[in-house]
């Protein structure tokens, strides 16, 4: 038994003492984690965690008006705008449609959405957009087996669906594979780049070069972005799924010579995005023997280092991206957020939000600051914003151990300390306890006209060997959160002879 006069023991979580973390280390390779910091957690499901302070729901992803399949979108859409076109106006795209969006609706005036129907050929199947010059521009595959790309004149709204393969200099049709764009130079010119199968395909002014930089007959071009004044391209080699070992690279290119720069960064397994954010370049990939290890890492120099590990499934280009100054991702139909929202706080991550429809996901994106995402059921599509407080929403603490040779321990008080509330904020909470073979429901949390902040919710004492403590809004509002400042857990220890 501890050395401890008095034979208590505290467990306090609170701002003053890093407030509340995120995930424990592998979080999901035990249902009852021990490992990890004490503020952090063994799951959660639509948690905020942005604000240092609090601990409150998650965000909730409501269709934007005509943001549905009896309004404007009836496709899956799998590319979205990271950013504006003009105040309060971006673009998407997926199959063979193009929307016109902004910050709260989908267009449906009769002009938008656009449709890609090129000439002989159906199934136009949209990967990515983007802003270059005054139109847009969308790569997608077709029935052909081919690629192509279709331009959208942003100031006549004409679309010219075969403009790829017989506008410009150089044109020609595209390898039937995924198509991620990024803006660069080449030499002093602003210019597209694209993943091209396995090329690295340029488009500059009105100059075509779908093969400007080749890699292996195998090998598939997955994701491109630009830093370092480089193009910075991941190549899977060959591109399998599941369990597989790829042997997989990122490598970079400063947009003119034969050659890639240096050696490439060697990535035993699968990539799926990358995103440069702040002059840094990250990753995300799959790990080669295992379908349930997935890493979220950065380039430093000539290698990867390590973020977190985290479960799912793998992003593509289009489902990564930046939130309030965290990094988002898609994962399985839930949105990850990592970072923290100053520079003096721990990096976090957490489980935030979940899109509207988990069957089929697509893009992810913040163009007017909130975030926007994409989803299908197979019958329903929807391009949703993440707005309110979800009451599907949960948050379970690590697991204590209060137990040793020679002693238990008795739980004798748990006191939350909140916010003031508003009318239908409720909050629940269990203790499960002794490898969850045991449990017992406290006291709930909720709005009165005493209007206190702090709250007892466990007064009378309970034997555990360990205990974690589960936090559940289901009862409670989408419009009046509960915000949890702080947890004070006491106990003491009882010898057993």
């Amino acid at each position: 038994m501890p050395n401890d006069s008095k034979n208590e023991w505290t467990i306090t979580i609170n701002p003053e003492n890093g407030g509340f973390g995120g995930f424990v280390p592998s979080w999901f390779k035990n249902p009852w984690p021990v490992y990890g910091n004490k503020n952090q957690a063994s799951d959660m499901k639509n948690i905020d965690i942005r604000d240092p302070n609090v601990l409150t729901q998650g965000g909730i992803a409501t269709n934007l008006t005509n943001g549905s399949e009896t309004g404007a979108v009836t496709t899956l859409i799998s590319s979205i705008l990271k950013t504006v076109t003009a105040s309060d106006v971006s673009y998407a795209t997926g199959s063979n449609k193009v929307y016109k969006i902004s910050s709260t609706a989908v267009t449906n005036d009769g002009t938008y959405p656009l449709t890609i129907d090129k000439s002989g050929v159906t199934g136009e199947t949209a990967t990515d957009l983007i802003d270059y010059k005054s139109n847009l521009y969308i790569f997608y595959n077709h029935s052909g087996s081919a690629g192509d790309i279709a331009q959208v004149n942003l100031t006549t709204n004409v679309i010219d669906p075969d403009w790829g393969s017989t506008v410009p200099t150089g044109a020609a049709t595209l390898q039937n594979a995924p198509h991620y764009t990024t803006l660069g130079y080449y030499g002093e010119s602003e210019s597209i780049f694209f993943t091209n199968g396995q090329y690295i395909g340029r488009l500059t002014d009105t100059t075509l070069d779908p093969e400007a930089f080749p890699f292996s007959s195998n090998a598939q071009t997955v994701s491109i972005t630009w830093n370092e004044n480089r193009v910075i391209v991941a190549v899977n080699r060959p591109n399998i799924t599941g369990s597989n070992f790829n042997q997989s690279a990122i490598y970079k290119w400063n947009g003119i010579s034969a050659g890639w720069d240096g050696d490439p960064i060697e990535v035993p397994g699968r990539i799926g995005a990358l995103y440069t954010k702040n002059g840094i370049t990250f990753v995300w990939w799959q790990d080669g023997n295992t379908t349930d290890g997935y890493w979220l890492g950065y380039i430093q120099g000539a290698q990867l280092a390590f973020l977190r590990r985290y479960s799912g499934s793998l992003p593509n280009q289009t489902q990564v991206g930046e939130y309030e100054g965290f990094l988002m991702w898609i994962s399985s139909g839930k949105i990850y957020l990592w970072g923290a929202s100053d520079t003096s706080i721990a990096t976090s991550l957490f489980y935030y939000a979940t899109a509207k429809y988990t069957t089929n996901i697509g893009a992810i994106a913040a163009p007017f600051g909130s975030i926007l995402v994409a989803s299908d059921n197979g019958t329903n599509y929807s391009l949703a914003k993440v707005a309110g407080y979800a009451t599907d929403s949960y948050y379970y603490t690590k697991v204590y151990t209060v137990s040793g040779a020679g002693f238990i321990s008795e739980v004798d008080l748990i006191q939350i300390q909140t916010e003031q509330m508003s009318s239908g904020a409720r909050v629940d909470f269990t203790l499960y306890y002794n490898k969850a073979k045991s449990s017992q429901a406290l006291d709930s949390t909720a709005y009165s006209t005493a209007n206190k902040t702090l709250h007892k919710i466990l007064t009378k004492g309970i034997q555990v060997e360990d205990f974690r403590l589960d936090i559940n809004f289901s009862n409670g509002s989408q419009t009046n959160p509960v915000k949890i400042r702080s947890i004070f857990i006491k106990g003491h220890y009882i010898p057993q002879i």
